[in-house]
């Protein structure tokens, strides 16, 4: 059964939104913000990167849930939950399908791997400054880590949307 229209509008409004701040905040982060931040010199790394990085861990993680909730709200409101019981059934539930799998898998790294790594980042940071040579040491690998994940989290995000296009239009 399908939900009233203006509330379906509403929905996909906020699923858009949520989902375009939740992977732009990502590109952002790995594009702008973290040559921005290893651009300044290394006794502001550390100050710059415990005030941004909290926060954007947290806006990305509130963006996701929100785009989660109010997809799993749009495949309802929609009144097409009932194709996901054969996921590749058709073009629709096979782009709903791997999208909600993309999606999660976003979520999962910035969970599993972003956030402790960035705690990790920033307590080595409070010891390079206390100058601590081999904490020193080890802040290029983490930073690397933490490159290469939001790539992939990127690559993702990117595909995700492109399924969420052809779910649209299927």
């Amino acid at each position: 059964m399908r939900m009233d229209p203006n509330i379906r509008i509403l929905i996909q409004w906020l699923h858009v939104l949520a989902g375009v701040l939740w992977i732009g905040g990502g590109a952002y982060s790995l594009f702008v913000q973290l040559p921005a931040v290893l651009a300044l010199p290394p006794q502001a790394r550390g100050p710059a990167t415990a005030q941004l990085a909290p926060r954007q861990i947290a806006y990305i993680l509130r963006m996701a849930e929100v785009t989660i909730a109010t997809g799993v709200l749009q495949i309802f409101a929609t009144g097409r939950a009932d194709q996901l019981t054969d996921a590749f059934g058709s073009r629709w539930a096979g782009a709903i399908t791997l999208g909600i799998v993309g999606a999660l898998a976003i979520y999962v790294l910035v969970h599993a791997v972003v956030k402790p790594t960035t705690v990790r980042l920033l307590g080595i940071g409070a010891r390079v400054a206390a100058g601590e040579a081999a904490a020193a040491e080890a802040m290029p690998a983490l930073v690397a880590r933490l490159r290469t994940v939001a790539r992939v989290q990127v690559a993702i995000g990117f595909t995700v949307i492109f399924l969420m296009v052809v779910a649209r239009f299927s």
